[in-house]
């Protein structure tokens, strides 16, 4: 088993092959820097191929759209995200590293800013967008907006002054495996609370908003649309918790092992993916149009929705009696 790991590694990295008698390299650092850039590697496939999925939609629901802050959002999240995990991808190939500690220090850098504004970003266009469709009060948007600038603000200081004291960070095997293997920091886990806690705050934010606008909602939009977006909405809950989780892990299960990028090479492209799928279906809502009657038919059932039989008052007039035509 160990030599069949050991072949399989020289053929991923065929520059090692000088050193493959004199290596010292344990097994299993070998298998998980394997599987490090495995997963690397799906997610920026993952990533690729969502982008050809969607461009369609993306050309007809933002391009064409007036420029608002949800539409540079998008594209920044989008684009940056394509152009950070081609960076990734090419540093977990062996292409950039060039045996230097320099370079692996920026790596870390880049990746861990990269990988928060990325992450953060997409929760805050999804609430956005929500906002944009269902509304919401003006003091709730100022107190979600400062709370997330303050979080990042935090997280974004933490991470580069932890970054920038060069004796916590020094690459392992790196003459021999040529991709930037580090250690997290030791107390690094503890910024996963306020991760937890973002995600936390806005999805408790955008489950109440659908509960209380889902009757307009249901009458609002066609029933195959809404499933779509209830359908797209848990998939970026569940993979939002998945994320969240494999980061965690990566924090502190792999810690002191090359597993540790799994999340800013995996866990970050899913993330993307379902944020951004989610997103250009609210971007794609097309309301249902009325005529006067069913018009004066939806004010009745919003009347009768809010005060009960208050219209049975007027029971004298046949066209109430009758419903005005209205479907039940």
């Amino acid at each position: 088993m160990a030599l069949s790991t050991r072949l399989l590694f020289l053929l991923r990295y065929p520059n090692t092959a000088q050193h493959s008698f004199k290596m010292s390299l344990p097994v299993s650092f070998a298998v998980a820097v394997w599987v490090r850039t495995t997963f690397s590697s799906a997610g920026f496939t993952l990533l690729v191929y969502d982008y050809v999925l969607t461009l369609r939609d993306e050309v007809t629901y933002i391009w064409n759209a007036p420029w608002t802050v949800v539409k540079v959002m998008f594209f920044i999240n989008r684009y940056g995200n394509l152009a950070a995990q081609t960076f990734i991808s090419l540093e977990e190939s062996g292409l950039l590293a060039d045996n230097s500690q320099s370079f692996c220090r920026k790596f870390a850098l880049i990746t861990t800013i990269f990988m928060l504004l990325s992450s953060e970003s997409i929760h805050i266009l999804v609430l956005m967008r929500a906002w944009a469709i269902w509304g919401t009060r003006e003091r709730t948007k100022k107190i979600f907006i400062w709370s997330y600038v303050i979080y990042c603000l935090v997280q974004l200081g933490g991470a580069m002054g932890t970054l920038n004291r060069r004796h916590i960070f020094y690459f392992q095997y790196l003459d021999v495996v040529g991709v930037c293997v580090g250690r997290m920091p030791k107390f690094v886990w503890l910024s996963t609370f306020g991760r937890l806690g973002s995600f936390a705050m806005s999805s408790f934010h955008i489950l109440k908003t659908i509960k209380l606008h889902s009757q307009e909602f249901r009458v609002l939009y066609p029933s195959g649309l809404v499933h779509v977006l209830v359908r797209d909405a848990i998939i970026f809950f569940v993979v939002s918790i998945l994320s969240d989780g494999l980061t965690i892990a990566s924090w502190t299960a792999f810690s002191d092992s090359p597993k540790y990028l799994l999340a800013k090479g995996f866990a970050n492209p899913l993330l993307s993916v379902a944020g951004q799928r989610l997103v250009l279906n609210l971007r794609g809502l097309k309301t249902r149009t009325y005529e006067t009657r069913d018009l004066s038919c939806e004010v009745d059932r919003q009347i009768q929705a809010a005060f009960g039989n208050v219209t049975a008052l007027d029971n004298d007039d046949p066209e109430i009696e009758q419903g005005r035509g209205c479907e039940n």
